[in-house]
């Protein structure tokens, strides 16, 4: 899972030498070789995050997390392009529940302003499976308050795209792709609101859970609502964009008082 112990206080990368759990090991390969010939010249690197990342994938089947990192932003017909690559790959590799794809430029990964972001994530919670990897050009980081909030700096807008999923899904698979991520998202932003407290990274949503009821006892019952969500549970549209909006502000209004306390 990780590379040698870091120094004290420091995280430690993830482990990027060891081979994929066997079920995983050729999607990944694919992977890389569906987005090195969607992209072509225009991918600087790409990245494996997640459970398979993390060789913990429990059970057939998994999320596969893909951040291609690009030299020029894709256009709309491009981004479109990608929907065509991702059904086209989970067809061919049933044990990907889904595809994620994150595009993001070069010049924004290697921005100073954005360090606790990218800077964060390539070194902590992500491996190169193509391309220089860019993780090395930064070094070790501890946890913060800045890398917590950095990490979610995203929320409210992805949010609001997993809600309207929601709200406008026709399918129940639709619906339970959506609430699923949407849950997987709240239960890493509220980790986030303590991770400076607990000096860890958490990457399991377990660990994230519980680390967050340790000083938020009294929302057990929302972190029980969205792990029903997470095991993709069917629950009524109308009680999960209820869940996603009460909690998604709650969770902005603690940001929100922990940065004015904090700075």
């Amino acid at each position: 899972m990780y590379k040698a112990k870091a120094r004290a206080g420091y995280l430690p990368e993830l482990d990027n030498r060891s081979p994929f759990q066997s079920n995983f090991d050729s999607a990944v390969k694919a992977s890389i070789q569906y987005l090195e010939a969607y992209l072509g010249d225009n991918l600087h690197s790409l990245y494996l995050s997640g459970d398979i990342a993390l060789r913990c994938v429990e059970g057939e089947k998994a999320v596969m997390k893909l951040t291609a990192v690009v030299h020029q932003e894709l256009s709309t017909q491009e981004f479109v392009g990608l929907n065509t690559v991702r059904n086209k790959y989970c067809r061919a590799y049933p044990q990907i529940t889904q595809l994620h794809i994150e595009c993001i430029p070069h010049n924004r990964i290697v921005d100073l302003s954005n360090i606790f972001r990218w800077g964060f994530f390539l070194k902590h919670c992500a491996v190169c499976v193509a391309g220089k990897n860019l993780a090395e050009g930064f070094g070790h980081f501890e946890v913060s308050w800045e890398v917590a909030k950095a990490m979610n700096n995203s929320l409210c807008s992805q949010l609001s795209i997993l809600r309207r999923k929601v709200a406008q899904s026709t399918k129940w698979g639709q619906q339970l792709d959506a609430a699923s991520e949407a849950a997987e998202l709240l239960i890493r932003a509220a980790f986030g609101l303590v991770a400076h407290k607990e000096k860890v990274w958490e990457h399991a949503l377990k660990g994230c859970s519980v680390r967050f009821l340790k000083h938020y006892p009294d929302k057990s019952t929302e972190m029980e609502r969205l792990f029903f969500l997470v095991e993709r549970k069917r629950v009524a549209k109308r009680a999960v964009v209820t869940l996603i909006d009460d909690l998604g502000d709650w969770i902005r209004s603690e940001y929100k008082k922990i940065d004015n306390r904090i700075g």
